[in-house]
């Protein structure tokens, strides 16, 4: 079963975001990128390859479903504001987890209440994985 998830870049021009089918929890797509995918130009490079089945380490190991699999249609989404970014995951794509790009930094908003209260929010893609990690290695939180 797949763990739906948006990987989406804000600027100066709005968010653009595309759609990633598998893998998109935290301890996975957040980790890839937060670890391989922390700058801008990467963050450009990966989202102009459009809609992903799965996130890998590289953007050459990543699967896209325009370049590897020839489907069409499957360009990043242009959305107004980040309330758009929330209605194009949870509404339009059935998405658990929204990674967002935005001023040098990783953040995410996590709807399947892994970071517990702090979920229904926007925040720091390292402290998600600093609280998720936490919980998985001593079962304290």
């Amino acid at each position: 079963m797949a763990t739906r998830s948006i990987i989406a870049k804000l600027d100066d021009k709005g968010v653009q975001a595309i759609y990633c089918h598998n893998d998109g929890y935290l301890s996975n797509n957040g980790k890839i990128l937060d670890q391989h995918y922390a700058n801008e130009v990467k963050v450009d490079n990966l989202i102009a390859q459009g809609d992903a089945s799965s996130l890998k380490d590289t953007i050459e190991d990543t699967i896209f479903y325009m370049r590897d699999r020839g489907e069409e249609n499957k360009e990043a989404t242009n959305l107004h504001n980040e309330t758009k970014l929330l209605e194009f995951a949870f509404e339009l794509c059935d998405a658990e987890v929204v990674y967002m790009y935005a001023y040098g930094s990783w953040y995410v908003y996590d709807n399947t209440d892994a970071i517990g209260n702090k979920s229904y929010q926007f925040i720091e893609l390292e402290e998600a994985l600093y609280v998720v990690d936490y919980d998985y290695d001593c079962n304290i939180i």
